[in-house]
């Protein structure tokens, strides 16, 4: 049996692990942290019990809950086309359909497999790839997503029915409900490590990568703050 004081010893050590993901594939670099939103000064903000902002011409604006970022994707520009696939659906609702998950991510180059899951036909529309198509109950179709950064796919004949898709250029991942994120698989070197989130401005974090090593980088993103993660100066 161990001693009592070996195990308080091991349990310590596990502890002290459980922050730092496993060392990269040999040759290759890990980023991992946390994206955290930082509130504006003198702005409200929730803490999960919804609401909005004292303004009358910001009635209908649900505040922000700063102690989640909500959906968010960390990346690199690789100048790469990382591809992959991502899902949405039309889905009845109790109010009207909608299109779901209402964000979602992919590597540019990627695929969208979008299927309408509801019971009538919708016209859905992707700007980004010039398509406009009538889909009929439990249809299903895959889009090649043609560019990277922020696009947009709606309902035509559902008003305020969207969903927003980030295509990465290079390598990404969608943070975890407490902001955690790893990007694996990196080129040793100089990298910029870059946020999106689809109500606050990017930032980005300049950092120099070692091979066979895990760095840590934790970005901070919010209104007032810069592309650099620096709060910005008022202007005069």
């Amino acid at each position: 049996m161990l001693h009592r004081a070996s195990i308080t010893a091991l349990l310590a050590l596990c502890l002290g692990c459980a922050g730092t993901p496993d060392s990269p594939a040999p040759g290759r670099s890990r980023v991992f942290g946390t994206l955290r939103l930082v509130p504006h000064e003198g702005v409200p903000h929730s803490a999960g019990g919804g609401g909005s902002y004292g303004s009358r011409r910001l009635a209908d604006t649900e505040l922000v809950d700063y102690s989640t970022p909500g959906f968010a994707v960390v990346y690199v520009d690789e100048g790469a086309q990382p591809g992959g696939t991502a899902s949405i659906a039309v889905r009845d609702t109790l109010v009207e359909p909608r299109l779901e998950p209402s964000a979602l991510a992919v590597g540019a180059g990627g695929r969208i497999v979008l299927e309408n899951a509801s019971r009538t036909s919708h016209i859905v529309s992707y700007p980004a790839a010039r398509l406009v198509r009538r889909l009929e109950p439990g249809g299903r179709i895959e889009i090649p997503v043609p560019q990277a950064g922020e696009q947009g796919l709606f309902l035509l004949d559902v008003p305020d029915a969207t969903a927003t898709l980030f295509a990465a250029p290079g390598r990404h991942a969608v943070v975890s409900t407490s902001g955690a994120f790893v990007l694996d698989d990196l080129e040793p070197g100089a990298v910029e490590v870059r946020a999106w989130h689809p109500r606050f401005p990017p930032v980005r974090r300049q950092v120099e990568l070692t091979a066979d090593a895990s760095l840590r980088v934790d970005l901070e993103m919010g209104v007032g703050i810069g592309p650099d993660g620096a709060p910005e100066e008022p202007a005069r």
